[in-house]
């Protein structure tokens, strides 16, 4: 088995053997030290402004990015956290803060 660097530059952190990214936690960067989910820092941040009701396309407007990037960050954060929809994943992100 090998480890895959990550191919961002400057990009530090690897990737861990499931392909999750290994280091920056949410709780660290957001989520009041609950260690039950692992997201980036922009995840947390994006998940950040969908608890405060944000759309996706003021969310990307917001961050300076695409709105199909926010649905693969949005899909990336259910899928983190064990969720199916946008409210599961308010009540979740708002429970752990």
């Amino acid at each position: 088995m090998d480890v895959r660097e990550d191919p961002e530059p400057g990009g530090g952190e690897g990737f861990a053997l499931n392909g999750a990214r290994a280091g920056i936690r949410a709780d660290a960067a957001d989520a009041g030290g609950n260690e039950s989910h692992r997201l980036s820092a922009r995840e947390a941040e994006v998940m950040s402004l969908i608890a405060d009701g944000q759309t996706n396309g003021q969310i990307a407007a917001r961050l300076f990015l695409a709105e199909k990037t926010v649905k693969n960050h949005v899909r990336r954060i259910y899928s983190k956290l064990g969720v199916g929809s946008r409210p599961a994943a308010i009540a979740y992100w708002r429970a752990a803060r």
